[in-house]
């Protein structure tokens, strides 16, 4: 025969506490403090050109990296809120707040486009060096923000790491600034586009296995 009261007490010994996720603006600056370092590091695998930034016409840069990790560090805290079961991050007024921030990201850079000279021929190709340095950059946050989510998991995976790589994208645009001329011009502005939606894609290929509920 079993004893019941015994096999209980057994088992009441061997639990332990749920430990209550840290709230998403922590988790968030926690891995944050973690990741721009990685990215920093993995950046310097190849040839950087820092800005001159009392050149004419950096007020657009400067605006553009500021915007870029505003949008950011919004969108990470919002993955993180939705790692958590029952919380609802993609309001209308939180999307509607993003979908102002990102408007005025685009018009800044497109103002930039516009005021900038023409590239000088030996820069065509430059616009493929910007998408390596975002690549290499998103790579660790890309490891460690799927890493980070795997401990509360979600039951929304998908959506959880577009937000997350869509957080990455905009970090890691605002740490190409500090690495790139002030002026911008049409090619680089979309291989960084397609550097985005590379890090976006790959977030959510790579990340739903772990993630998921």
């Amino acid at each position: 025969m079993v004893d019941h009261e015994a096999l209980i007490e057994e088992l009441s010994h061997a639990l332990v506490p749920v430990r209550r996720p840290l709230a998403a603006p922590v988790r968030a600056l926690g891995w944050m403090a973690l990741a721009m370092p990685g990215a920093f590091l993995a950046t310097r695998l190849i040839t950087n050109y820092p800005p001159e930034w009392s050149a004419p016409g950096m007020g657009w840069a400067m605006a553009e990296i500021a915007l870029a990790l505003m949008l950011g560090v919004a969108a990470m805290v919002l993955a993180f809120e939705g790692s958590i079961a029952g919380r609802v991050p993609l309001s209308r007024r939180r999307v509607g707040v993003l979908g102002v921030l990102a408007a005025v990201w685009l018009a800044v850079c497109l103002g930039n486009i516009m005021t900038s000279p023409p590239p000088p021929l030996y820069r065509f190709g430059a616009g493929m060096h910007c998408y390596t340095f975002m690549m290499l950059a998103g790579a660790p946050m890309m490891l460690l923000v799927i890493l980070a989510l795997r401990r509360t998991r979600t039951l929304h995976p998908l959506r959880t790491l577009v937000v997350a790589g869509t957080g990455i994208a905009f970090l890691v645009a605002g740490l190409l600034g500090f690495c790139h001329p002030g002026t911008l011009h049409l090619v680089d502005f979309l291989m960084h586009l397609a550097a985005g939606i590379s890090i976006v894609v790959l977030t959510a290929l790579c990340g739903q296995r772990f993630v998921k509920a």
